[in-house]
């Protein structure tokens, strides 16, 4: 009250002397109401922030699980590269070994067939010589191994063997013509 007393002897009137209405001091009811209805709102802000600060917790929550997820994906899938790469590279070294072993087979084959090869012309070698019969010179008819080769007296009327493989191949090649 000393306040409008003392506004009314500085010259300013309050708006109520203006309009010419009856000034109304503020009820403590009043009062109380707008205090209460300040305090609401600031309760609701405060539980607005809150409950952001909870969904914020909940997203964040969120996306570690994520990225966690992500994260052991990636090292899954490094794992099976890993993985797979080593199962290459074993498959890789059996198929190496087993080349490698049908080779070795193919190789000891052959030197066992060359080796046979050689036992059987020995024998040969080593029958004909307890024949009494050796290698001898081809001219003259004289025998090779048991067998009697023609002088080239007598196949001087005869055509030669080159000759005669000649002529077979120009009959083969003719036919193979005509058919």
């Amino acid at each position: 009250m000393v306040l409008f007393l003392g506004l009314t002897l500085i010259g300013e009137t309050p708006n109520s002397v203006v309009d010419g209405s009856i000034p109304e001091t503020p009820s403590p009811r009043d009062v109380g109401l707008k205090l209460r209805e300040a305090l609401k709102q600031q309760l609701a802000i405060i539980h607005e922030r809150v409950e952001a600060k909870k969904l914020a917790k909940l997203a964040l929550a969120e996306v570690r699980q994520l990225l966690a997820k992500e994260k052991e994906e990636t090292e899954l899938d490094l794992g099976r590269k890993e993985i797979t790469a080593r199962v290459k590279e074993r498959v890789a070294n059996r198929l190496k070994e087993e080349e490698e072993k049908m080779e070795k087979e193919e190789i000891d084959k052959a030197l066992e067939k060359v080796r046979n090869k050689k036992a059987k012309q020995n024998e040969k070698v080593e029958e004909a010589k307890k024949d009494g019969v050796g290698k001898k010179a081809r001219k003259g008819g004289e025998t090779v191994l048991g067998k009697e080769v023609k002088s080239e007296e007598k196949e001087k009327g005869k055509s030669t063997i080159k000759e005669k493989w000649k002529k077979m191949n120009a009959e083969k090649t003719i036919k193979g013509r005509n058919k």
